[in-house]
């Protein structure tokens, strides 16, 4: 059989093609491959305690795959335990801003901003963010960060919103409020949102001791609806 000029150039064409599609998918897969052991290898690293390796592993894995919110997540809380907080707080952003309402990035990016005492940073994101997590979730999340850097005004202004927002519907609140008394060492605050916590549930072992512990005779009839 004979071929044309034009007829030859278009099967060498044909066939250049072919080998380039299948060297690109060979190359797809490799890398695919290449990203599954490095996240193999880094989950073993992290569960090992070996944070140092992790690190390493995340880093290139992000390296080769940036943007994944769960590299960047791994990778940003080994950097919060390894005292990189700084580039922790950076590596979190980044996960959380690409899954918003994941309120373990979040959380992971609250950690890393108090660990790395940016107080500021810290409260603007929490106010950023009072929405995410199940209803009230928000407001009870800022005051516990915010007791943990000492703005103890604000955490008790958030405890009052999240009682309200909450409307007598959960003890949440009002056991955190009385946590919060706890640690001002409030007493007669303490009992007195005890009580309404108990409210929700009569028997209550851990409330009933804690009201207990300050020389209460306990019982369901200390419980005071909100």
């Amino acid at each position: 059989m004979k071929y044309t000029k034009t007829a030859s150039i278009v099967l060498l064409c044909a066939l250049s093609s072919s080998a380039l599609v299948g060297c690109t998918s060979v190359d797809k897969v490799k890398r695919t491959l290449s990203l599954n052991d490095l996240h193999i290898q880094a989950a073993v690293a992290e569960e090992e305690g070996n944070d140092a390796r992790a690190y390493a592993l995340w880093s290139e894995y992000i390296d080769i795959r940036p943007q994944s919110a769960l590299a960047e997540y791994r990778l940003g809380m080994v950097e919060t335990r390894l005292g990189k907080y700084d580039q922790a707080a950076g590596h979190l952003r980044i996960a959380h801003d690409l899954k918003p309402g994941n309120v373990e990035y979040l959380e992971g990016l609250a950690d890393a901003l108090v660990q790395g005492n940016r107080t500021d940073a810290l409260m603007k994101l929490l106010r950023e963010t009072m929405r995410e997590g199940k209803d009230g979730t928000g407001y009870l999340r800022f005051a516990r960060y915010a007791q943990q850097v000492g703005q103890m005004d604000e955490a008790r202004e958030a405890l009052l919103l999240a009682i309200s927002q909450g409307q007598g519907r959960d003890a949440a609140p009002y056991i955190a409020m009385a946590d919060f008394a706890g640690t001002l060492e409030d007493q007669q605050l303490e009992i007195e949102y005890l009580r309404y916590a108990l409210w929700f549930d009569r028997s209550d072992v851990v409330i009933l001791d804690r009201l207990g512990s300050f020389g209460m005779i306990t019982g369901p009839s200390l419980a005071v609806q909100p």
